[in-house]
């Protein structure tokens, strides 16, 4: 029985939640302990999901008890947690970015590199039914990628009145829309359409640059609401728009020799597929493919956590490790340093 330690139960959005349905639904598991440094809102949280865990009093004892660590925690805390994990040879999950400077991406990649045990990036819409069918798609069908077209969002926090959170603070998140958003759609290219980039553009904005902050006055978002960026490599070009003010859930448009994909997570029933002759044009109309059923969001996590086990397991096949979290990492601080210098960037080899 592998055993789970869960730090981060959440105060605005728990991703802890649906971490932890999925461990439930899997046999090979049992969360033993949970960990966040409001000790009453992990109580609160192992009663509700019925968990028998340890509400531990220090990462350190979390770490006493469990095989494996799922880091659900504010961006600030994922690089000295996951060094502390990969230091005392636990399985670690980290939900993304896994730093918030390069310099620290880096570290943690080479001290998985030189781990034994499993270390992956929560990229989340890899599980997603039809993103795994376009996926099945591009490697089948439509063979070498021309161009990636996507976008995603919320709306959450489109509202000025929302008070200022963690996630709009430099220091605690690092980039905002950008890296929260955009690290899945760099993430989906590679998975889905096999797109890596050399290079970089992007624009980022602000639009509402203050919000009221803990002491009831207002204080500066510190950080991008939205962000559009260009990206091209070996295997074609890539578009993206990100918002936290104001967008739908993921779009994903791919072109290539073998035809067209269209895949739309507001209806994650169906995608829609153009076929090509890869020596000539399209043929015939739109075709709508059905997709297997799966439950909208919590399913995804329930693939994302088994795919974590398998890797425990050591079946890897499936698992965005670590040394892929960095290359996304390095593609989102390459488009920083483009937005704000205003230049084309490479990204870090």
């Amino acid at each position: 029985m592998i055993r789970i330690g869960i730090v981060g139960v959440g105060a605005t959005v728990s991703i802890a939640h649906f971490h932890a349905e999925g461990y439930k639904a899997d046999p090979r598991c049992m969360i033993t302990a949970v960990y966040d440094v409001n000790r009453p809102a992990a109580e609160k949280w192992v009663t509700e999901h019925g968990l028998s865990a340890k509400v531990c009093d220090s990462f350190e004892e979390l770490l006493e008890n469990c095989d494996a660590v799922d880091l659900c925690t504010p961006n600030r805390f994922h690089y000295p947690h996951a060094k502390q994990a990969l230091l005392a040879g636990r399985h670690l999950l980290v939900e993304k970015p896994m730093a918030i400077e390069l310099e620290e991406c880096e570290d943690l990649a080479r001290l998985a590199a030189e781990a034994s045990t499993c270390s992956m990036m929560g990229m989340v819409y890899r599980y997603a039914n039809p993103l795994r069918l376009a996926k099945k798609l591009v490697d089948e069908q439509i063979g070498r990628i021309y161009t990636f077209t996507a976008w995603t969002g919320g709306k959450r926090l489109s509202d000025p009145r929302n008070p200022l959170e963690w996630r709009m603070i430099r220091k605690l998140s690092g980039s905002g829309a950008l890296g929260d958003f955009g690290s899945h759609l760099v993430d989906l290219a590679l998975y889905v359409a096999g797109q890596r980039y050399d290079t970089v553009s992007c624009q980022l904005d602000t639009f509402i640059r203050e919000r009221i902050g803990k002491s009831g006055t207002p204080e500066p978002v510190e950080n991008d609401d939205a962000a559009v960026m260009t990206a091209s490599g070996p295997n074609g070009l890539g578009s993206y728009t990100v918002s936290r003010v104001g967008h739908d859930d993921i779009m994903v448009m791919l072109a290539g020799e073998g035809g067209m994909v269209q895949v739309s997570l507001r209806s994650p029933d169906h995608l829609l597929l153009w076929e090509k002759d890869p020596n000539g044009g399209y043929k015939g109309g739109m075709k709508q493919l059905p997709v297997e059923p799966q439950k909208f969001f919590d399913g995804w996590f329930l693939g994302e956590m088994s795919a974590f086990l398998d890797g425990i397991e050591g079946n890897a096949s499936d698992v965005p490790d670590i040394q892929q979290g960095l290359y996304v990492e390095k593609v989102l601080f390459a488009a920083e340093r483009a937005a704000r210098t205003g230049q084309t960037q490479k990204v870090a080899p």
